[in-house]
């Protein structure tokens, strides 16, 4: 009697095993990868493959350049400033211009004057120091500004 109930289970188990290999599969099988997501609903399959692109934007404020600075020079006592551009914590560009004379002479009196196109007049400011001065200017949509106002020119004079 064992043995023959043996066998009906056995029976059993192989065809419930049969069923079980032809039936639609009730629950959707995803398979993850790096580059794409395959599902699996019954006998239909889709694949979805992801494209990571990266693209670098360079902000507005990033594009400014020196060639944007005219300097005036002709007036007594002009003199040809130095720059420097750096970028601050934000990654916008920063310029310095700075005025003073080689060797520097710490008794002269400085000027650096700064001019907007788009303003009148066009002399908008002035930085002074003895010995040295310095205007700081920031890049704002690709233009350089200083207090607000986009700056085209400087000029440094130097008095002695």
């Amino acid at each position: 009697m064992e043995l023959l109930s043996l066998a009906i289970l056995s029976s059993f188990f192989a065809v419930a095993n049969q069923c079980a290999a032809t039936s639609p599969v009730t629950s959707p099988t995803t398979t993850t990868t790096e580059a794409s997501v395959t599902t699996t609903i019954a006998t239909s399959t889709s694949t979805t493959t992801v494209t990571t692109t990266t693209t670098v934007v360079t902000a507005a404020c990033a594009t400014c350049t020196t060639a944007q600075i005219g300097i005036i020079t002709g007036n007594d006592g002009d003199m040809t400033p130095t720059s420097a551009i750096t970028t601050d914590a934000s990654g916008c560009s920063v310029i310095t211009y700075t005025c003073e004379r080689t060797p520097n002479v710490e008794t002269d009196i400085v000027l650096i004057t700064f001019y907007s196109d788009s303003q009148t007049p066009t002399d908008v400011g002035t930085e002074n120091g003895v010995g040295t001065a310095n205007v700081v200017m920031n890049c704002v949509n690709g233009e350089w500004v200083k207090d607000g106002i986009v700056i085209n020119d400087v000029e440094c004079q130097i008095i002695t």
